[in-house]
């Protein structure tokens, strides 16, 4: 019993450190993979008794883990990510259902005063559920929660976006966000430039020119996707979402609802969103924070998460380093942005390229410029067009295919979950 108590004390102790240097999910990973091979390591050695040091020591770090909430600082800072979180985060945003990747990417639990949690993100949690391979802010695991107070959520210290002027700092100064909350950033960012004014119409019910927390409310929730199928709407969900500790209805409509969102408010908080979003990802490339990245990195940005085999991969990559050795030209951040939009616009993007390409001969590097500016609404750089060129023409014949761009362009959207939140418009039998 001594020995069982001893290695349970050494055990809590070792853990208290990590604890404090290492973010939650990294300290219920590493730990709980150590105590059940300690388990099994026992269990071998003296059969039962493995079984109640391991048990002991899985309450310590339980009760280390719990206390740790008092702190109320929810961070990661300074942690390498492992591969295998990556990958594991990768499948969790592309194979599973919106609810799913929120309860799994969510860090925290508002406990109200009669003891029912809800389950909320943190903005930089938002952040992390759209981004492969993000390293700044990996996903917590599902059941993995801090939880926390209504008294307590003021005193509550969030990671922060290093982005200026930043929407999702915004957001976290008023509250947190909830999973409507959540399913309606996602189709906010998925919805391409030229139909924002069609989503801001799916949410103006009344047709006055502006959205009141009520139509907000009622609209989200329909329009969030739960286990079975898509949310109901009652007087009992109105009641729960503008009560609801939510920075974002915090931040649109004032803690007394009373505000409403204009069409021209809808559209800044698209774009707004989208910039910081699309510099968050740049910062992922831009380690030295020079305001441009090379050609290859934007390449291997296109190429993330493609079902490309890798050998074709790899093919691609040194076309490109060929003609641009390390960092050349380089793609400047507004130009990156440019090519970003044409990417969230999905399907914009491969209507046009059918449109111009009906011979089915390709497409050459103006008339990809051309459609990019039609999907963008921004005029896309020759250099940039022209890396884009050079990575996609396999035959090396200055023209491009539906074929070759499909698995790049069309399917980016895939690892972010964009195409699960997507508007979708249809005029009888052309759907958008």
């Amino acid at each position: 019993t001594k020995l069982i108590l001893l290695d349970s004390l050494l055990q809590e102790k070792k853990i208290s450190k990590s604890v404090s240097e290492m973010s939650r999910w990294q300290a219920v990973f590493k730990h709980g993979r150590a105590l059940s091979t300690n388990k099994r390591a026992e269990q071998d050695n003296s059969g039962s008794m493995g079984a109640v040091v391991g048990s002991v020591s899985a309450a310590a770090l339980g009760y280390k883990l719990y206390s740790e909430k008092e702190k109320y600082l929810v961070q990661a800072k300074g942690v390498e990510v492992t591969y295998e979180q990556k990958s594991f985060d990768n499948r969790m945003r592309q194979y599973n259902t919106p609810d799913m990747v929120f309860n799994y990417f969510a860090s925290l639990q508002m406990v109200d005063k009669t003891g029912i949690k809800t389950t909320m993100m943190s903005p930089l949690d938002f952040f992390g559920s759209i981004t492969p391979d993000c390293s700044i802010h990996p996903g917590a695991g599902s059941g993995v929660y801090e939880e926390i107070s209504d008294e307590k959520l003021k005193t509550l210290r969030l990671d922060k976006s290093p982005v200026e002027g930043s929407i999702l700092n915004e957001i976290g100064k008023n509250g947190l966000i909830s999973y409507a909350d959540y399913c309606f950033l996602l189709s906010l960012l998925s919805t391409p430039i030229r139909f924002v004014d069609t989503a801001f119409n799916l949410f103006d019910l009344t047709g006055d020119e502006k959205i009141n927390a009520k139509e907000f409310a009622y609209v989200s929730t329909k329009m969030s996707h739960k286990l079975g199928g898509f949310g109901t709407y009652t007087d009992v969900d109105q009641s729960a979402i503008l009560a609801s500790n939510s920075g974002l209805l915090n931040y649109l409509f004032g803690k007394d609802r009373s505000k409403c969102l204009s069409r021209d408010g809808f559209r800044m908080l698209q774009k707004g969103l989208l910039d910081e979003i699309i510099q968050l990802e740049f910062n992922e490339y831009d380690i030295e924070k020079s305001g441009s990245i090379s050609e290859g990195d934007f390449c291997r940005f296109l190429l993330n998460k493609t079902k490309i085999p890798p050998g074709q991969k790899a093919k691609m990559l040194k076309r490109v380093d060929n003609i641009w050795p390390k960092k050349a030209r380089g793609i400047s951040f507004p130009s990156f942005k440019n090519f970003f939009l044409v990417l969230a616009s999905g399907t914009e993007l491969e209507r046009g390229l059918f449109f111009l390409d009906v011979e089915n001969i390709g497409v050459d590097l103006e008339e990809f410029r051309k459609v990019a500016s039609w999907v963008s609404h921004n005029e896309l750089s020759p250099h940039t067009a022209e890396v884009v060129f050079v990575l996609l023409d396999d035959a090396r014949e200055g023209r491009i295919h539906k074929e070759s761009v499909g698995p790049v362009l069309f399917d980016w959207r895939k690892p972010r979950g964009y195409d699960k939140s997507s508007i979708h418009v249809q005029l009888g039998q052309l759907e958008i």
